[in-house]
């Protein structure tokens, strides 16, 4: 049997963050619900990732540096999101 985890921040400045790790990998989910962008202090979602130091946009496939503070762009229709792949440390 998989164990599977899901991990919540509380969220602040209308910025939600959740991990859920299943089959090996951690996805971040990032989600801002205000009508500007916001900037994210990687002391917020370090613990979320196993300290990983990067990560890849789900979408876009584009690398992000977990080791820096990450820019959220303002909702959109419905709400802008960050969706990472990580690896996951057993």
């Amino acid at each position: 049997m998989e164990k599977k985890t899901v991990k919540y921040h509380i969220p602040q400045h209308g910025i939600y963050m959740y991990a859920r790790t299943n089959s090996g990998k951690t996805e971040l989910i990032v989600l801002n619900s205000t009508n500007t962008e916001q900037v994210v202090a990687n002391k917020y979602y370090r613990m979320m990732t196993n300290d990983s130091k990067s990560g890849k946009e789900l979408v876009s496939g584009k690398k992000i540096d977990l080791t820096r503070n990450m820019t959220v762009g303002a909702r959109q229709s419905p709400v802008s999101y960050t969706h990472l792949t990580l690896p996951t440390s057993d």
